[in-house]
């Protein structure tokens, strides 16, 4: 299934197992949970004065944190080229 990613500025597309793609807007919730916790550290990190302060970010983080989840299924999933017009579902972020 592709999924595109639309950041306002610009759009992305990820492909992804079709039954995943059913649960993308839970995967998003999850992400942007990860994303901003800032107990963890991530490459996403924007800091001033050595103080997270916000992140900055692409669909290419999203592939990565769904890739590096502990189940598999999860693994299958990329960063696509101009497929969004193709897409079946859009995500804002």
């Amino acid at each position: 299934m592709i999924i595109e990613v639309d950041f306002g500025m610009h759009r992305e597309a990820i492909e992804i197992e079709g039954e995943l793609g059913k649960q993308i807007e839970q995967l998003q919730e999850q992400f942007l949970d990860w994303i901003y916790n800032k107990e963890i550290d991530h490459q996403y990190w924007i800091y001033k004065e050595g103080i997270k302060w916000g992140v900055s970010y692409r669909g290419s983080a999203f592939v990565e944190w769904l890739n590096n989840m502990n189940s598999n299924e999860y693994r299958k999933t990329t960063l696509t080229k101009d497929k969004y017009s193709t897409a079946t579902k859009t995500i804002y972020f």
